[in-house]
């Protein structure tokens, strides 16, 4: 550009004149035409520049540099269109924050180690074209923040920083550090995945390990020959070498509870003549027996417990063995300060949940059945040499031991239920198992059985595909102890762990297995609880929380009675409610302490359509997984699998 031709010339004193021109995005400017001063008229200058952008409008800031350059091409003459004299802002486009690593993400960084630099997400904003109208930013997703998280520092440059060992890992949202050290819930065993080299090349030693758990706090039982062995490998492999058990702590020992000796058992005795005879108790029976007059247990004291250490260096305290609080029947007394019991009377021995008794034994030595009707005992245990048939009940306080078999019958029992065949029920539920302590069987089949103890059957639990109310479910362990031995469809439910070798069928049975604390004990608490609940609102309303005898004194004589006896029972009432209430604690307590070491132990191969349920959650088989253990995480509160 140079000198205009169709400048005025009429004027004989003029200013230079400017005039300007802008890209189609008005985001620069530039002169597009000049004309110089005439005669004392106003020369050009930077000055006369900046006014001439201003009077056009043009906001923007002027660029000196490039005025300057502009004024000087001008005054000799020359072209100057292409230079740029302001410029406005462009609007801001976003940009998602990035990490700039400083090493190998697939090896780890140590404390004091640069991870690498944080560049922040930078957010779109407005810009502004040289009139100053707002320019708007394209339509785009918002910024990708990346935050830091856990186990790194951040100084003010971005510079991330390791504040522990472990493999950075990093996604969409965050960073971190994967501790390379994984301590756990109870403190009692470090692991680490050892590696050969740290994310600087650096080669690992085990003085230096050492010297990671020291700062994560792991002082007690390092396991420095494992330490050596792991990184060896892993130089050898040139790998990772995961779960190397660096630290383990000392577990505390437990004292044992109080228990019951038993010095009457492993006796036999023989079979009477007569199918509804007494046993002669002179003989030995097939459960535990004693003569009259005869010591048959010992009350055995609760150890101390000895504390433990976990890797921390802290106490782990142990928990003292409880006393057993011992109920004896009115055939057995003591002797020693409670501490040795002696039969009043020949019969066997019933022992388990506190209490300890001796009673007489009715054997039956065919089948029962139309033959024999119900056998229902008010004290007592029994002897069944052959069937338990479809449809009848074989009941009694004690012990009851079936040599054949149990069809689609009731059989309940205040001890322990011992079938020597199998038990083939059709899945009524009006026929079923019911046993204070343990239940056992070569095999059951769409059983219902409900067990305070184990359950243990030798061959297989089956319940049939088209019947899901095949349920077995035990106070204390659910065994199948046949090598090869199967639980297939139904639901099994133990309190204290489960075990077999192969699970459901390759059909995909649906088959559940769950861990849960209800036995039949607690249900008999609970619902003593409501009962005595509803009795001591009833004793308020009639009573009052006052003087009962004076409220008793006021009520018309058709309420007397009911009142008296309210006001006779009140004090016990409170007392045993708290008393139940205790125990229900206890039992809780028992339970989560029971549930951390509580397994699902298959052997063999758990198939699709099995369940796994445990602390209110499940876990489906979607494919057969082999040798494998179920168990709950109390830290995280989820089913884990693990292998046999």
């Amino acid at each position: 550009m140079t000198v205009q031709d169709d400048c005025p010339k009429d004027a004989a004193n003029a200013d230079a004149v400017l005039r300007f021109g802008s890209t189609p995005s008005r985001m620069k400017a530039g002169v597009s035409r000049y004309c110089p001063a005439r005669g004392s008229g106003r020369p050009l200058s930077v000055e006369l520049l900046r006014q001439s952008l201003r009077d056009t409008g043009i906001t923007a800031p002027m660029d000196e540099e490039h005025a300057t350059e502009v004024v000087r091409l001008l005054l000799s003459g020359k072209d100057a269109s292409h230079i740029v004299v302001a410029r406005g802002m462009p609007p801001q486009i976003a940009q998602d924050a990035w990490v700039e690593l400083a090493g190998s993400p697939n090896y780890p960084v140590l404390p004091g180690q640069v991870i690498g630099k944080l560049h922040p997400a930078v957010m779109a904003q407005e810009g502004r074209d040289i009139a100053g109208n707002l320019v708007p930013p394209p339509v785009q997703a918002a910024a990708r923040v990346i935050s830091v998280a856990g186990g790194i520092a951040q100084d003010r440059d971005g510079v991330l920083t390791a504040k522990v060992a472990g493999l950075v890992r990093m996604d969409d949202l965050k960073i971190e550090v994967s501790p390379l050290v994984r301590i756990s819930a109870d403190k009692l065993q470090a692991l680490a995945t050892l590696y050969a080299r740290d994310a600087q090349g650096v080669g690992l030693t085990a003085e230096g390990l050492v010297q990671i758990l020291a700062g994560q706090g792991v002082n007690f039982g390092i396991q420095v020959e494992r330490i050596v062995a792991g990184l060896a490998k892993a130089h050898a492999i040139n790998k990772a070498v995961e779960d190397i058990v660096v630290a383990q702590g000392q577990a505390p020992v437990h004292g044992e509870n109080g228990r019951l000796e038993l010095l009457c058992g492993g006796h036999a005795c023989e079979e009477p003549p007569d199918e509804m005879a007494r046993l002669d108790y002179r003989n030995r029976g097939l459960f535990a027996v004693a003569e009259k007059g005869q010591d048959i247990a010992r009350l055995l004291p609760p150890t101390k417990g000895v504390p433990g250490r976990d890797v921390t260096g802290a106490v782990v305290t142990a928990r003292d063995g409880a006393v057993l609080r011992l109920a004896l029947g009115k055939n057995v007394e003591a002797l020693e300060n409670g501490a040795l019991f002696r039969a009043k009377i020949p019969g066997v021995v019933l022992s388990g949940k506190g209490s300890l008794d001796v009673s007489e034994l009715l054997n039956i030595t065919g089948d029962v059945d139309y033959g024999t009707g119900n056998v229902e005992l008010p004290l007592g245990s029994v002897r069944v040499g052959g069937t338990v048939r479809t449809g009848f009940t074989v009941q009694a306080p004690g012990q009851i031991l079936v040599e054949g078999m149990v069809e689609s019958a009731r059989i309940v029992a205040g001890g322990d239920v011992i079938v020597r065949g199998g038990i083939f029920m059709s899945g009524d539920e009006a026929a079923y198992v019911e046993a204070g302590g343990n239940v056992s069987a070569a095999f059951t089949h769409n059983a219902h059985i409900q067990a305070g103890g184990d359950v243990t059957g030798a061959l297989s639990m089956v319940g049939s595909k088209s019947n899901k109310g095949s349920r077995v479910t035990s106070g204390g362990f659910l065994r199948v102890s046949d090598p090869k031995g199967r639980i297939m469809g139904g639901t099994v439910v133990s309190a204290k762990g489960i075990e077999a070798f192969d699970v459901g069928s390759e059909r995909g049975m649906v088959t559940t297995l769950a861990l849960s604390h209800e036995t039949p004990e607690i249900a008999a608490l609970i619902k003593e609880l409501r009962e005595l609940k509803v009795l001591k609102e009833r004793s308020m309303f009639v009573l009052g929380e006052g003087d009962g005898v004076m409220a008793l004194s006021k009520l018309r004589a058709e309420r007397r009675d009911e009142a008296e006896e309210l006001l006779n029972r009140r004090d016990s009432i409170e007392s045993r409610i708290k008393q139940i209430q205790r125990s229900l604690a206890e039992m809780a307590q028992e339970y989560l302490e029971r549930v951390a070491s509580a397994r699902i132990i298959i052997r063999g191969t758990a198939y699709q359509g099995v369940a796994i349920k445990m602390g209110g959650r499940s876990l489906h088989v979607e494919r057969p997984m082999e040798h494998c253990v179920f168990s709950w995480d109390v830290q995280n509160k989820e089913i884990i699998t693990g292998s046999v």
